[in-house]
């Protein structure tokens, strides 16, 4: 019974191909029609019924599709392979795509050249075979074509065929993993022609272990190979805080954890970087001298962790109980920086916080420019931030952080930015023009309210015509008293900031600075005389007035407070209220 299929499939296949050579001598080109297609040309249009034929797969209705092509548009078989589809498919990419073996024997028999064509995104048909987990198409291709360099080729994305099968694999389906890897380990030199990005790293997402196994077993050189930044896999697990991984890695090559990037950094400096306080104690544990190791700027992974704002990871090692990782705080980098003044050098409150608090730490440490992690943090820089620059150094004042005499902002930024006349950055520009704008409307309001006074004026026919009514009451004339301070300041405030519509940064940060307290005291000022107002207007009501007192004296206290920050920044009481706040 087998022999009698096995004749009757050679029979067929044998007609088939008569019928393709009998198509091949029609319409044999002619130097006048033998030109490769130009873009414009709508011959190079894959005819719809032909690809709708290859799609479905049948081969003789595909050969039939192939004669009416060549007939209705006077081509040759060669010119209708050339044929592609809006996105560049060839006749190879269809079949390819649908795994019709019959369709894709006859195209790789006759047409082999189409295995190395490429697609719009640069994908082969085995790209495509293997993306689509097609795997019969994906074998067919690998043992029919000449080339055996296609299964290194990378597509747009810089992914090569295994990469795809490494990444569409699940761990109960590895046939066309198994079979691309046994084909790559025939080859000693796998490791030098995969290029692009590494299947390993395909596999170091959570999940994937038995494809991570896989790989590596088949073939292990792959794991000393560098992506584009200079990282081995054990650098993107880390990256990616796959603790599976990193674990499997280092069972496999427990040097993987000695190896730095292009950057300098090791592997438990990205995990720092990253967030991943899981991976921490695994690579610790296969290497205990890692704690101190540093990148090649001179920070260790309590510098990095600072730097990158991970508080989590910031919190971990400073509450662990290694004697080694304590000294961490107050080690320095080559720029003399101890993870305080890079926390507070990017303005990382929470950090700034956690690290404020160690038993071990010493605050009054400077760096090569001898300047304190407050120094740091009043340089204009830090403004620029996420977070508050007044509360990142709220924070350090509280916490006793000393500054250095004669260090202040100006200080600061004629240190970094050079002589005077610096041009003013645009962040600046913006913040003066926003505080110009709350000044502006402060302004507008408690003019206003200067003349729609509570409870009106006495009539022209009472005792003190065009005075206020309320004029005995003390909370109108706490009014009174705060509105008009609410209207100098502010109109103070627009005055100073205009002066700072300049290109000289300094100038214009000085402006900036002093224009602060000023609108603040205009906010308060607006904000304790609309209170007052509120609460002349229902005196009657007792009830009411307390209720208002209740919502309002809680917001004002804050503003108080918080001006108090801005006038007084060097006192400690303040600061560490204002952290708290």
């Amino acid at each position: 019974m087998a022999l009698m299929i096995s004749i009757n499939r050679c029979e067929t296949l044998a007609k088939r191909n008569g019928r393709l050579e009998a198509l091949k001598v029609r319409n044999i080109p002619t130097p006048d029609n033998q030109q490769p297609f130009g873009d414009g040309d709508l011959n190079k249009i894959m005819d719809p019924d032909l690809y709708k034929a290859t799609k479905n797969g049948d081969a003789d209705k595909f050969i039939d599709a192939l004669m009416e092509v060549s007939k209705s548009r006077r081509l040759a078989l060669s010119q209708i392979f050339d044929q592609v589809t809006p996105s560049g498919n060839s006749l190879l990419h269809v079949a390819a795509s649908s795994g019709k073996g019959d369709v894709i024997e006859l195209i790789l028999d006759h047409f082999p050249y189409l295995a190395t064509q490429k697609n719009s995104t640069e994908n082969t048909p085995l790209h495509v075979a293997v993306q689509d987990k097609i795997f019969n198409a994906t074998e067919m291709v690998i043992e029919r074509v000449t080339d055996s360099e296609i299964m290194y080729w990378q597509n747009k994305d810089g992914k090569s065929p295994l990469y795809l099968a490494a990444e569409t694999a699940e761990t109960e389906d590895l046939k066309i993993l198994r079979l691309l890897l046994k084909h790559f380990a025939r080859d000693e030199a796998y490791a030098v022609k995969t290029q692009g990005m590494s299947p390993v790293l395909a596999a170091l997402e959570p999940g994937k272990s038995g494809i991570l196994k896989e790989i590596v077993d088949q073939l292990p050189k792959l794991l000393r190979m560098r992506d584009e930044n200079g990282g081995t896999p054990l650098h993107t697990a880390a990256s990616i805080g796959n603790v599976e991984a990193v674990r499997f890695l280092l069972s496999k090559c427990s040097y993987l954890a000695l190896q730095t990037d292009k950057n300098g950094s090791y592997p438990i400096h990205i995990a720092c970087e990253s967030g991943h306080v899981d991976t921490i104690p695994v690579l610790v544990e296969m290497w205990p001298d890692l704690v101190e190791i540093k990148n090649k700027e001179g920070q260790n992974i309590l510098h990095v962790a600072a730097k990158a704002g991970n508080n989590k990871v910031v919190r971990y090692i400073l509450e662990c109980s290694n004697p080694d990782i304590k000294k961490l705080v107050n080690s320095k980098d080559v720029n003399g920086n101890t993870p305080l003044h890079l926390a507070s050098m990017h303005n990382h409150c929470e950090v700034m916080r956690s690290l404020t608090k160690e038993k071990g730490i010493d605050l009054r440490l400077r760096n090569n420019d001898g300047l304190t992690a407050l120094d740091v943090a009043m340089e204009f820089r830090s403004l620029s931030t996420i977070n508050s620059a007044l509360l990142g150094r709220a924070i350090l004042i509280g916490a006793g952080v000393p500054q250095s005499e004669g260090q202040n902002i100006l200080s600061r930024t004629e240190h970094i930015a050079g002589p005077s006349k610096a041009c003013c950055p645009e962040w600046m520009r913006d913040q003066i023009n926003t505080r110009l704008l709350v000044a502006t409307l402060v302004a507008s309001v408690t003019f206003t309210a200067g003349f729609t006074l509570p409870g009106g004026y006495n009539a022209s026919n009472d005792r003190d015509p065009g005075t206020a009514t309320m004029l005995q009451s003390r909370t109108f004339q706490l009014f009174v008293i705060f509105d008009t301070l609410a209207m100098y300041s502010s109109i103070l405030a627009v005055v100073v900031l205009l002066g700072g519509h300049v290109d000289d940064f300094y100038r214009a940060e000085r402006a900036y600075r002093k224009a602060g307290p000023l609108l603040l005291m205009a906010v308060t000022g607006m904000t304790v005389a609309f209170s007052a107002a509120i609460v002349v207007e229902v005196s009657k009501l007792t009830c009411l007035v307390n209720l208002v007192m209740c919502i309002g004296v809680p917001y004002i206290v804050m503003l108080i407070m918080y001006l108090l920050s801005i006038i007084f920044p060097i006192s400690r009481t303040v600061m560490f209220l204002q952290s708290l706040y």
